[in-house]
């Protein structure tokens, strides 16, 4: 077994264990159920890890965990409206002024 992923969010481990899981890679987790000690050890030992079984399987589990992260770094850049030039956060992908989605005209009638 060889560990592919760990992260002190529970809730991103399970949905790494689920990704990889529909994907046909056969994978356990570890410390999922340690969060509630952290502090009486260091975090560090606490953090919820995704392991592969098949060690045949770590390098295309690795690459899907990666494709992910960086699926997920690039949907949190703010990004300018090219409707109206409004600058709008990342977290959100309408603009609030225009209701336009990145790349397109605004809706008819709102701006």
């Amino acid at each position: 077994m060889k560990k592919v992923y760990s992260n002190n969010n529970i809730a991103l481990v399970w949905h790494v264990k689920n990704m990889l899981e529909q994907q046909g890679i056969d994978v356990v987790t570890r410390n999922d159920r340690l969060y509630s000690i952290a502090g009486e050890i260091p975090v560090t030992e606490c953090m919820g890890e995704v392991w592969v079984v098949n060690a045949l399987y770590y390098q295309y589990a690795e690459r899907l965990v990666k494709e992910m992260e960086k699926l997920e770094s690039e949907e949190m850049k703010d990004w300018t409206c090219d409707a109206c030039g409004e600058d709008i956060s990342g977290t959100f992908a309408v603009c609030w002024n225009c209701q336009s989605v990145p790349g397109c005209e605004p809706a008819s009638g709102l701006t």
